[in-house]
């Protein structure tokens, strides 16, 4: 990976960084099983078919066909898998990182002198006691600067 293409990643949104490390993750841990099982089925039919004498040809293609069903699912299960794996991911961060995000826009206005506006969170993010946190920060600030 070049420093290019570091800087990108790097430069993608939080949520959406993390969705596709955990889902990259996924996919490596998935493909390895699925090509295990793939191992098994070809092993198991490769058993089977060696010993053609007493099979007959219908009894082959229904085999055969059963195999490349097989194949079939198990490509589906993998891609399915991706899949979910992916928005329930971006889902979970989402609601971790979510108020990370809001909270650190809010600094940058406080750090710029911007004390106006609350600071709200989504219903139902994590992290919700910061919200009042912030805001008894925001209503202290304000306070001690009307004193002032």
């Amino acid at each position: 990976m070049d420093y290019t293409e570091q800087r990108q990643f790097k430069s993608m949104p939080v949520q959406l960084k993390y969705a596709v490390i955990l889902t990259l993750i996924t996919a490596a841990m998935n493909l390895i099983l699925t090509f295990v099982v793939a191992w098994f089925v070809q092993r198991n039919y490769n058993l089977f078919m060696g010993d053609e004498l007493g099979i007959s040809a219908q009894v082959v293609e229904i085999v055969r066909r059963e195999q490349r069903l097989l194949e079939w699912a198990l490509l589906i299960l993998f891609l399915a898998s991706v899949f979910v794996t992916f928005a329930s991911t971006l889902f979970v961060t989402r609601k971790l990182t979510g108020p990370i995000i809001s909270l650190e826009r809010h600094l940058i206005h406080f750090s710029r002198g911007d004390w106006t506006r609350d600071f709200r969170l989504r219903k139902n993010d994590e992290f919700k006691e910061l919200e009042a946190i912030v805001n008894d920060l925001r209503k202290t600030h304000l306070a001690d600067a009307h004193y002032l």
